[in-house]
């Protein structure tokens, strides 16, 4: 079975204006920040122990939660995250005054890189000495994926990871970011990150070894107990609405057939709903995953023409600021799989993603969370 795939950015458009937005609203942030940095300036002799508190501050949710572990009970270390918890992947997002004040006095920004943080340069001008770590450092060239950019272009996906300063600093679209969805890269971040503090920190750093230990072996524990799915001999091709979960089927050897990035839930025409209706029917016998932090009518629109079935899983880019976040994203994910392949399983989850009725391309299609 060949592997297919074929990305549709129906939002380049939307993208390209708002870059342009972007670039014409950053006269006005720096406006902003002059004032902060001045309220800043006035306020700096009432610091007293702030001073030695070691600051970390994430770029977005994924990370945090990695922060929230590996600094759980450490003393004297502060951590904050730039973008609200709600907030999702920030391909789009544009940077506010109030997440540069978050940056304030900060020594360290761990940021995923690979283009996913397209603001940074904003970050940089504002902070010319802050040191940032990008996550993807960690992982070697061989375990990422290809972008939309080099999705049918592998020896140019080589070059440019070659051409770049580092994994991290690679730009939007060469390389697919979505990289804590392989449990397996998850943990060599953990490790990398872990080390980097470390580095920074080093009176606290038995503490963040031992917090990283005991992360990965939860981790462990986990994915231990779906070790069956990388052993079914036949395993079922995945159509993908975000390309995320692209990470997810490679770790568990599930073909992805088609990758059709949907980042948005309404305002398509009716010819490209017909493009991607036409895409989903040409990956034949697959299933459709989706991800929950959509409302999930596009999927459900695909299953209803086109006859497969639909399931939402988590990309754990929102939530609550809970430690077992990830894990239970996870959890969830791995359950849905286990059904989507046939597979007996007890868990409460699993249950709710069971497709009762796959003749029937209505409602009852949809898999986890699917209003």
């Amino acid at each position: 079975m060949n592997k297919k795939r074929q990305n549709i950015f129906l939002q380049r458009r939307e993208k390209r204006k708002s870059g342009r937005s972007r670039s014409a609203g950053t006269w006005v942030l720096s406006v902003l920040l002059a004032a902060l940095l001045c309220i800043g300036a006035l306020s700096g002799c009432q610091k007293t122990e702030k001073e030695d508190t070691f600051k970390v501050v994430t770029s977005f949710y994924p990370l945090y939660i990695m922060l929230m572990n590996l600094t759980d009970g450490v003393d004297g270390v502060e951590i904050a995250n730039m973008a609200e918890p709600q907030t999702g992947c920030l391909h789009d997002y544009q940077l506010r005054p109030k997440d540069l004040v978050r940056l304030e006095g900060a020594d360290l920004f761990v940021a995923n890189g690979g283009g996913m943080e397209e603001f940074l340069s904003d970050v940089l001008s504002t902070y010319p000495s802050l040191m940032v770590v990008y996550a993807l450092d960690g992982l070697h060239e061989e375990d990422l994926l290809p972008g939309e950019e080099h999705a049918h272009g592998e020896e140019d996906f080589h070059e440019e990871t070659e051409a770049a300063d580092s994994l991290g600093a690679l730009p939007s679209g060469v390389a697919n970011p979505h990289t804590w969805l392989n449990p397996e890269l998850y943990k060599e971040e953990l490790q990398y990150i872990s080390s980097i503090l470390e580095e920074q920190d080093p009176e606290n750093g038995e503490d963040y070894r031992e917090n990283c230990d005991a992360y990965i072996r939860k981790i462990d524990e986990l994915t231990a107990e779906y070790d069956d799915l990388k052993e079914l001999p036949s395993k079922k091709g995945c159509v993908l609405l975000h390309e995320s979960f692209a990470y997810l089927a490679d770790a568990y050897g599930f073909p992805v057939m088609e990758t059709v990035d949907v980042e948005k839930d309404s305002g398509f025409s009716a010819r490209e709903i017909r493009q991607l209706i036409d895409l989903v029917r040409e990956a034949g016998d697959a299933m459709i995953i989706s991800d929950s932090q959509y409302s999930g009518r596009i999927s459900r629109l695909l299953a209803e023409e086109t006859g497969l079935v639909t399931y939402q899983m988590d990309s754990g880019v929102s939530g609550e600021y809970e430690k077992d976040a990830w894990l239970d994203a996870m959890r969830g994910n791995l359950e849905t799989l286990r059904t989507a392949s046939g597979m007996t399983s007890g868990s409460a989850v699993a249950s709710e993603n069971r497709v009762k009725d796959p003749e029937k391309p209505a409602d009852s299609e949809t898999g986890s969370r699917e209003e």
